[in-house]
């Protein structure tokens, strides 16, 4: 039980550790729409804004898990993971866009 907790409460650390990381490259995408021209600083913006949205997202999913804790279902549990592997995508497609 105990080890349970523990490797909980590891995998939040990582998950915040992550959503910290994409946060700051968040604000890298933004300087670098600052500095791109109209048409493309809007499709850039637009996209920064979608990734804004999604990580405000998975944090809210991030704080339910952690008020939940060791009652978290199976289900919950699982849905986070699809939230997050789909947000890593996203940030993968967005970095390789901006060219981080």
């Amino acid at each position: 039980m105990e080890q349970e907790k523990e490797e909980a409460q590891a995998k939040v650390e990582t998950l915040e550790a992550q959503l910290k990381e994409w946060g700051l490259d968040l604000e890298k995408f933004r300087a670098k729409t600052d500095k791109t021209k109209d048409k493309a600083k809007a499709e850039l913006e637009r996209e920064v804004a979608a990734l804004r949205a999604k990580v405000n997202e998975a944090q809210k999913k991030l704080e339910e898990l952690k008020k939940i804790g060791d009652a978290a279902s199976g289900e919950l549990k699982k849905g986070i993971e699809n939230a997050w592997a789909e947000l890593k995508k996203a940030f993968d497609s967005a970095t390789a866009k901006f060219k981080c």
